[in-house]
């Protein structure tokens, strides 16, 4: 096997193979620089396709999944294997790293799946570098090379969500703990460790508040033996509090809208 340099990628593309919508100003030692195209999937929004158009650049929401289709068209005989990886410029904005191929027999535009784990919005314009290429020679043909169609080509971004279980469906399993505790899980240690400390204070704030309800509503009994009404207008009292607590807030709210 052998793996093909810039130049024998680029007497590829000039002659309409391998690479089309090709340009050799990608071409940077043994890679091809994939960019980005006119198409992408948001898988965090049902595989909702959405066509950019002319200037307009896809917008990755944080927290999002999303398949980014290259405006390069790849087009793998049977004896070549394409690996390729994102763009390590794209890891400092806070896209997840890829490594994915294409088989050979492979024809059409590439998806790339990627992630935004951070907390800003990525927007990536089209024509943007987003993967890395290399090809690689085989010492002969594959005997059943890639068929079927991409994603790309049906329109729609097949998602197998028959392996995707709410916790419902899978809290009887032994491995997964509380529906809390999974999700408190996903925290960084700080944040789980400062809301673990706002729980236990509200806690102790309930159990306070409790205390003071009984301990009043007693000593309205003790003056005056009506325990029940007492208790009931102690109540009513505290509920009044707050909601005049409220009415400030909300009323600065809708003043300012």
């Amino acid at each position: 096997m052998t793996t093909l340099s810039d130049s024998e990628i680029a007497a590829e593309i000039n002659a309409n193979r391998l690479i089309r919508n090709g340009d050799t100003a990608r071409l940077a030692g043994a890679c091809y620089e994939l960019r980005m195209g006119n198409v992408y999937y948001d898988l965090s929004e049902g595989g909702r396709r959405i066509s950019l158009s002319s200037g307009q650049a896809a917008l990755i929401k944080p927290g999002h999944r999303v398949v980014l289709i290259t405006k390069e068209e790849l087009d793998i005989p049977s004896d070549i294997l394409a690996r390729v990886v994102s763009k390590g410029s794209l890891f400092s904005v806070g896209l997840s790293p890829v490594a994915t191929y294409a088989d050979p027999g492979f024809s059409g535009n590439l998806g790339v799946v990627t992630q935004n784990i951070s907390d800003m919005y990525v927007e990536l314009p089209q024509d943007e570098p987003i993967a890395k290429a290399d090809f690689t020679r085989l010492n002969r043909s594959v005997s059943r090379p890639y068929k079927g169609q991409h994603g790309f080509q049906m329109g729609i971004w097949p998602i197998k969500s028959h392996l995707q279980k709410t916790h419902a469906d899978v809290a009887d399993d032994p491995r997964v703990l509380s529906e809390r505790d999974e999700a408190m899980a996903l925290l960084p240690a700080a944040t789980r460790t400062i809301l673990q400390k706002v729980e236990e204070r509200q806690i102790w704030i309930d159990i306070g508040l409790a205390f003071a309800v009984v301990l009043n509503a007693a000593m309205l009994f003790l003056v005056n033996g009506k325990f029940v009404d007492s208790y009931i207008g102690l109540i009513g009292n505290l509920a009044a509090s707050a909601l005049i607590a409220l009415i400030g807030p909300v009323a600065r709210l809708f003043k300012r809208t």
